[in-house]
């Protein structure tokens, strides 16, 4: 009787095939959805929130202000696009200073806030300076607090003792404070524009 030997066969069943690239593709799509959604949280932490940022200007903006007051050594100064007052401030730190705080003062003191609106850049500063550096003719500190801002405009509320009423003016250059400050701006990045406007009461004016 005669016998057929059977060869040994070492590649792949066409089944096994279909089956090793079915795992494959189902384990690689797990693999993208996973990446992906791990991408749009990250994007969703680190994009930048308009909103926050206004917020955040709009705090500091009202801060400032509530804790202005009259004083000899410099007045309130207020123009359409930028005004000046003195105000509480941290004593700060530049490169004028040699690293370190004004001599002599480690609390809260006199100082002056200069908020500019930069309408070339479009972008609202603000500029900080202690006694100190007022009294030594140094510079303080320059922020950028808000972007993206269109338009702005400050206006200064009195009351007009000879026509008996409540005014709003563009401009401020009396000794006295106003009795508020209003801030009116469009805020936006591309074709989405909005309109803010906020009034802050200032505690010690009158």
């Amino acid at each position: 009787m005669r016998y057929t030997k059977r060869k040994n066969k070492n590649g792949f069943t066409l089944i096994e095939l279909l089956i090793v690239t079915a795992l494959l593709a189902v384990i690689s799509l797990a693999i993208y959805a996973t990446f992906n959604s791990g991408v749009k949280i990250w994007q969703r932490v680190n994009k930048e929130i308009p909103e926050e940022d206004l917020d955040i200007f709009l705090e500091k903006f009202a801060l400032d202000l509530r804790n202005s007051f009259k004083f000899n050594g410099f007045n309130f100064l207020g123009e359409e696009k930028r005004f000046e007052f003195p105000t509480l401030v941290n004593p700060v730190r530049n490169k004028f200073s040699n690293g370190v705080n004004s001599p002599g003062m480690n609390k809260k003191t006199v100082g002056k806030v200069i908020y500019l609106y930069d309408s070339e850049s479009s972008i609202i500063k603000r500029n900080l300076l202690d006694f100190s550096q007022i009294y030594n003719g140094e510079e303080g500190i320059t922020q950028e607090l808000l972007k993206n801002v269109k338009s702005l405009k400050f206006r200064y509320y009195l009351y007009d003792k000879e026509k008996k009423e409540y005014l709003w003016q563009d401009e401020w250059l009396k000794e006295d404070l106003p009795l508020a400050v209003r801030i009116e701006l469009e805020f936006g990045n591309g074709t989405e524009i909005r309109e803010f406007t906020k009034t802050v009461n200032i505690p010690v004016s009158g």
